[in-house]
């Protein structure tokens, strides 16, 4: 018996490290658009640049490397063009937000996210729901993320469209979340996730913001063209790539809790690279993070992940992508079977 569980919590570390890194990628990027976006290139084109920047690096690689990923599952396409406007409205959303709110509010209306992920895990969940300690440690790591990124001290004056643009941020950011752990209960390879989702993310940007009008004489200045390049690999394709995986291990609802810490590193890089040092009430906060994606861990490895056994039974009755064999059960290190 002993045996067997130690496998599973290291797996669930691991998978909640991948989050953590996946969360840092993140806060990197912040302080790349921010350097962006004084330099006159809108939000919304840096939104549109990350996610084609992303798939200009993933799908030649997988044609050189793993072809047979390129492929979706049977019956997945619609799922994963879903993920995809995620991808595209999570972006889009945050970055109007920052546009128009300070940004610790912006950070802290897009983390309550993850407490939206429990609600929709909770109602949704027929065998093990989350419990308290999974929404003790989502209220922990909601405060911490406040304290850390200063929210309340830009709370006077907010105007509507940046709040409702925050919120929408949350809500894409638990869609996101959840259509990533659906596709990979399906079968679907993170990185064939990826591919689609960041295909059909670039067709809406399209539409929606043709290309032949994005600035490209900002990227004139080496500065920027680095930054945006940064921004499409360093945060985002790297960190999505870690968080898709993690959740073929944990739940959307424990992944989106450790995502929570993305504002202790945002605080930390600012601290770092911009010399904004860090008050007595940041480092409570950057505490409090960390014991909730502690607690999170402990809930995580305790309950089976919050709905892993659903995510177990659909991963016995897949079929391996790449040579048509059958997938073991998810075995003590949550992964597939060779």
């Amino acid at each position: 018996m002993r045996s067997d569980t130690h496998p599973d919590r290291a797996a669930t570390l691991g998978a909640l490290l991948r989050v953590m890194a996946a969360a840092a990628c993140w806060a990197m990027a912040a302080v790349l658009a921010k350097y962006v976006f004084d330099r006159g290139v809108p939000p919304i084109r840096l939104a549109e640049a990350r996610v084609a920047v992303a798939v200009a690096v993933l799908a030649p690689l997988l044609v050189w490397r793993r072809p047979r990923l390129l492929r979706p599952p049977p019956g997945t396409l619609p799922l994963l063009a879903g993920f995809g406007a995620c991808v595209a409205a999570v972006n889009l959303s945050y970055y109007l937000a920052i546009d128009h709110l300070p940004v610790g509010v912006a950070v802290s209306l897009q983390y309550t996210g993850p407490a939206m992920v429990l609600a929709v895990s909770a109602l949704a969940a027929t065998h093990r729901r989350p419990g308290r300690v999974a929404w003790v440690a989502a209220a922990i790591t909601l405060a911490g993320a406040v304290l850390v990124s200063r929210a309340l001290e830009g709370l006077g004056g907010l105007d509507v469209p940046g709040v409702a643009a925050g919120l929408a941020s949350a809500v894409t950011f638990a869609a996101y979340l959840l259509t990533a752990e659906l596709a990979g209960a399906r079968g679907a390879h993170p990185a064939t996730t990826l591919l689609w989702g960041f295909l059909s993310s670039v067709a809406i940007w399209s539409l929606a913001a043709p290309w032949w009008s994005w600035p490209l004489g900002a990227l004139r200045d080496p500065g920027v063209a680095l930054a945006v390049a940064g921004v499409g690999l360093v945060g985002t394709l790297l960190p999505f790539a870690l968080a898709v995986g993690a959740v073929r291990v944990v739940s959307a609802a424990t992944a989106g809790i450790a995502a929570t810490s993305e504002p202790v590193f945002a605080a930390a890089f600012a601290w770092v690279l911009l010399d904004q040092r860090l008050a007595p009430p940041q480092l409570a906060g950057g505490a409090l993070v960390v014991a909730g994606v502690v607690l999170a861990q402990l809930a995580a490895a305790s309950s089976g992940g919050f709905g892993g056994h659903l995510r177990r039974r659909v991963h016995r009755r897949a079929t391996n992508v790449e040579d048509g064999r059958p997938l073991r059960a998810l075995g003590a290190d949550g992964e597939r079977g060779a």
